[in-house]
């Protein structure tokens, strides 16, 4: 059997397994088409599952850096006898099965200690040089990463035959949805467990790598409830992320996923960035929070589903809820005793009641299609879920003062409480003159003309103070200019909140972005609120727009976040080059020129030195044409094009010199 003809199996059977088992035979008849052998070799591998009875709840089956327990026909089940050595390990049982490899319950035999692991081995007969290449790859992944909340790799080695094997902890657990619906974990609980698997994957972003197949397959929660994150089987290393794709890559039906996790950019065979891992991690917290898929029920093909990934918007996880009949997930998280159909409506009620508002739009903004308006970062959507568990403003709903106050009365119900009745009795003395004062004025066609005139003037006023901040900014020091900046902002948000609309919204947009530039550690809040403020007027103000991307981008580069950073500049990149071909000038040049450095820059950390290159030069020959110079680059390369950027600084003019060192130095 081919390697791509076991993909083709193996991805088949996994669809069939996320559905239940009453839809499996339709799903099988679509899937499989006429394809007879095809749907034999599934329903084989079906039928040995079902056998295999609970160990899909017992770990090392997941160890395996596979998705589900395979068993085929076509392979000995006694591949390797109990007993069996490997290095200082003797194997014990067969625990796991998969595309690739095999996973073994072992324990070590050498004398020096016991210990029980679980051991992976490349299957006999399925040693091709595209798994070998996947089998090493996953243990140079895991040799990077050491993290609580991921399953660890011991040792590692070849079998005398030349077969790569893995030694990995051996973790005693369930999958997390499993564990949630024994454990009947309230939303609360869910939401804690979910943030610890954001920490690993953050983790492992940090060390680049992008797992690219998360799901609760891939989820154990041990008896401690902690969950373990395992499979790194399909993972990406960030630096070879540019590299030439396997030939099993560039196929759609071939393509390593799992596709009802897969996000639109995995589907269309596009570049993948840390922004998959957050679609997949919606796509879990989704299930973990609905019981459902975020496509329903309608996506029972292959070909729907990857219809249904690109192009259909999730229901809002509260909708799904309160239409979805057979929904079981308000028992769990309800944690009441259903005995009657109008107990069970009144729960999913009550978790309908739970999910609205701010959790709907934080699953939903990992959900996004496009990937740039999606969290800028793991991190990001964690710390979204913080402020909703802390009844703190969401960066997924937008930053309205009648949001944030309901917030704030959450967090301070009884303060605030207390405060309305003191405040009430103060008041209550001169209610009856002002009451009538107050009717006649609402009546009075000259006092609503006068408040017209006064709105026209609050904005003339507005606009006045906003120059007179900015004016006073660039006159300070550093610090102060921040502190300035901060009033800037401050005043913004006041205004709108009393005249709320897209030109309020702007400034404030453009006032968060003055001050993103100047607080490094509240950059990535601020640069995200603004990128999604000044997206609906995107077209009458492309340049805010374009320092909103960048911005975040240069946030996301302090974090050692490449590709994330590399999807934010790229996108600034081409909101720069349509501004620059619109309107070019000055301003649009010194835009596309910051732009095409910053890509350039990423490039280079990357190790991808002749795209760098191409973008540095672009950039160097923009400024230099700014700055009317003929310095020249000593070398076509990312470091001659940097080393000429210096040169040119040194001869511009003040304005062109000090964007061009701030560039330089921040990209160190």
């Amino acid at each position: 059997m081919t390697a791509q003809r076991w993909a083709q199996i193996r991805q088949i059977f996994d669809g069939a397994l996320e559905r239940p088992e009453v839809d499996r035979a339709a799903y099988l008849r679509v899937a499989c088409a006429r394809d007879d052998e095809l749907r034999r070799e599934v329903e084989s591998l079906l039928a040995s599952h079902d056998s295999a009875g609970d160990f899909l709840d017992r770990p090392a089956a997941h160890m395996s850096g596979i998705t589900h327990t395979l068993t085929s026909a076509s392979v000995d089940l006694q591949e390797y006898p109990p007993g069996h050595r490997v290095g200082a390990y003797e194997l014990q049982k067969c625990i796991g099965r998969g595309g690739m490899g095999s996973v073994w319950l072992a324990t070590r035999v050498d004398n020096e200690f016991k210990k029980r692991v679980a051991i992976k081995l490349v299957k006999r007969g399925m040693d091709t040089q595209e798994i070998l290449r996947r089998f090493r790859l996953e243990r140079q992944v895991l040799a990077g990463l050491t993290h609580p909340n991921i399953a660890a790799l011991i040792d590692g080695g070849s079998t005398p035959d030349g077969l790569p094997y893995l030694v990995m902890e051996y973790v005693e657990g369930i999958r997390i949805d499993h564990y949630c619906e024994t454990h009947k974990s309230t939303i609360t609980e869910r939401l804690k467990l979910f943030r610890d698997v954001c920490a690993a994957v953050q983790y492992a972003h940090g060390n680049l790598v992008v797992h690219r197949d998360l799901k609760a397959g891939n989820i154990l929660v041990t008896a401690e409830g902690v969950p373990k994150l395992l499979d790194f089987g399909i993972a990406k290393l960030m630096r070879t992320e540019f590299d030439t794709l396997a030939a099993a890559e560039t196929r759609p039906e071939l393509r390593p996923m799992t596709l009802d996790y897969a996000s639109p950019e995995q589907v269309r065979g596009e570049p993948i960035t840390t922004a998959t891992d957050v679609y997949s991690l919606g796509v879990l917290l989704y299930k973990l929070l609905t019981g459902k898929s975020p496509y329903g029920p309608a996506a029972q093909s292959d070909t729907a589903l990857r219809k249904a990934v690109c192009e259909q918007e999730p229901l809002k996880p509260s909708a799904v809820v309160l239409t979805d009949e057979k929904t079981v997930i308000p028992d769990a998280t309800q944690k009441i005793e259903l005995t009657t159909e109008e107990t069970r409506d009144k729960a999913r009620r009550r978790l309908k009641k739970k999910l609205a508002g701010d959790l709907d739009m934080i699953v939903l903004m990992a959900l996004r299609k496009d990937a740039l308006r999606r969290y800028a970062s793991v991190e990001q959507f964690s710390e979204d879920i913080r402020r909703y568990l802390e009844g703190r403003p969401v960066i997924a709903r937008s930053d309205t003062f009648g949001y944030r106050a309901a917030r704030f009365l959450r967090r301070n119900a009884v303060a605030v409480a207390a405060a309305t009745v003191a405040t009430m009795a103060l008041l209550g003395a001169t209610i009856f003159e002002q009451r009538s004062a107050a009717r006649a004025a609402q009546r009075d066609a000259i006092a609503e003309a006068r408040l017209r005139v006064m709105e026209d003037e609050s904005v003339r006023q507005q606009m006045e103070i906003r120059a007179a901040y900015s004016v006073i900014a660039e006159s300070q020091s550093p610090p102060d200019a921040l502190k300035t900046y901060r009033g800037a902002l401050a005043s913004a948000r006041e205004y709108e909140q009393n005249h709320p609309g897209e030109l309020a919204s702007g400034w404030v947009a453009q006032a968060a972005i003055d001050v993103g530039n100047r607080a490094p550690e509240e950059a990535m809040e601020l640069f995200t609120e603004a990128r999604s403020r000044l997206e609906p007027v995107a077209n009458l103000d492309p340049g805010s727009y374009r320092a909103a991307f960048e911005g975040l981008g240069r946030a996301q580069f302090r974090h050692r976040d490449l590709l994330g950073s590399l999807a934010s500049f790229s996108r600034a990149l081409q909101i720069a080059e349509a501004h620059f071909k619109r309107a070019p000038s000055v301003t649009t040049q010194r835009d596309l020129a910051a732009s095409n450095f910053w890509v350039g820059t990423v490039l280079a950390e990357n190790g991808e030195n002749e795209a760098a290159a191409a973008k540095l030069r672009k950039a160097f020959e923009l400024y230099r044409d700014l700055a009317g110079s003929q310095v020249n680059a000593i070398e076509d390369s990312p470091a001659g094009y940097r080393k000429a950027l210096a040169d040119l600084a040194a001869q511009a003019p003040p304005d062109l010199r000090q964007t061009i060192d701030t560039q330089l130095r921040e990209s160190i």
